[in-house]
């Protein structure tokens, strides 16, 4: 696998030009039943570390991550067509693979999950009990972790944070 740096240089396509694949998939897959491009915010996001896309259905968004899509520049529609069908249907259940499998009978390419994280988990903060069992975490927990208890033995959790050095998981 190639480095960051190398990612930098993949172009991302337009605004633009996800609006009219946006357009173009509307019309070849959901009959009509989704708001015009017009209605819907379409947008990158250097935020998106986790997930490949993102859809807020209410306020009509779909975010595509820049850091997911430079790598795999070839899933930016397959992204895009996941999230819109979020526009219709939360969450991952049965109606929303019934809406994967009708597209696919169309001819498209859709999926239910992106290949793996947008960009590598960063371990910062780690909580450990006195029984040892120690809860790795990428974000601080609230209030320093002081309402959260083991699992094991129910013990109160200590908190570390992590140096951000490059080097940790």
């Amino acid at each position: 696998m190639s480095h960051h740096a190398s990612h930098e240089a993949v172009p991302l396509p337009s605004i633009e030009e996800l609006q009219a694949l946006y357009e173009t998939y509307r019309q070849a897959y959901f009959d009509g039943r989704l708001p015009p491009v017009s209605d819907v915010t379409l947008e990158w996001s250097n935020r998106l570390t986790a997930s490949a896309g993102l859809c807020k259905p209410q306020e009509r968004i779909i975010r595509l991550s820049t850091h997911y899509h430079r790598k795999y520049p070839g899933e930016v529609g397959m992204t895009l067509l996941h999230e819109m069908i979020h526009l219709l249907v939360p969450g991952h259940g049965p109606a929303f693979r019934r809406w994967m499998e009708e597209i696919r009978r169309r001819g498209g390419r859709v999926a239910r999950y992106a290949r793996e994280r947008a960009t590598p988990r960063t371990i910062r903060w780690v909580y450990t009990c006195p029984c040892g069992q120690v809860y790795p975490r990428s974000r601080r927990l609230p209030h320093g972790g002081q309402a959260y208890r083991c699992g094991r033995c129910r013990g109160r959790l200590a908190e570390r944070r992590l140096q951000p050095a490059g080097d940790c998981p």
